[in-house]
């Protein structure tokens, strides 16, 4: 009998845990962060890696923290990609994209408080051909973790990384 209640406890528990993954994984995407008309998906990439912030001070205030840049690696089936300033992501082929600073990131807040937001970023490829050379979007959806610490710094100067994991999308156009 209490093996048979422990057994149902377990499965109960390993159903609720696969659900809430499953739940995760299949979130709605924002129509705010859909690109517009004309563009589909290339590929996707899962991100973990880490959200950097420095202390910082503005005219004698009190040191809080200031995103400065992310540093993650996503893995795909395209192979892996490094993301870092700018935003940027390179892939191993030596292709790479960055924000196209013309245009403003659209950014949609987060399930959960403790994640950073959800964001669509307009990009320009590199001249180098490669796995991104055609990418014009890059979605960042699924986010868990990487917002900056709660507790504010002691100093200005201090850098801290704040571990995150993503889903990546990289759009190109439909043609």
């Amino acid at each position: 009998m209490i093996g048979q209640k422990v057994t149902i406890l377990i499965t109960t528990v390993v159903l609720l845990v696969a659900g809430a993954k499953i739940s995760r994984a299949t979130e709605a995407v924002p129509a705010a962060l859909q690109p517009p008309t004309g563009y589909t998906v290339a590929f996707t990439a899962k991100a973990s890696g880490v959200q950097i912030y420095t202390s910082a001070a503005d005219g004698g205030a009190a040191p809080k923290w200031v995103f400065e840049a992310p540093l993650a690696e996503l893995n795909g089936r395209k192979g892996v990609i490094h993301h870092y300033a700018g935003p940027s992501w390179e892939a191993a082929d030596g292709s790479k994209v960055a924000r196209d600073t013309a245009t403003p990131v659209i950014t949609v807040p987060a399930k959960r408080a403790t994640d950073i937001p959800w964001l669509l970023v307009k990009v320009m490829a590199d001249p180098a051909a490669g796995v991104l050379d055609k990418v014009v979007y890059v979605q960042r959806i699924s986010t868990q973790g990487g917002v900056a610490p709660a507790k504010p710094p002691t100093r200005v100067g201090t850098k801290v990384g704040v571990p995150y994991t993503a889903t990546y999308v990289f759009y190109t156009p439909s043609n």
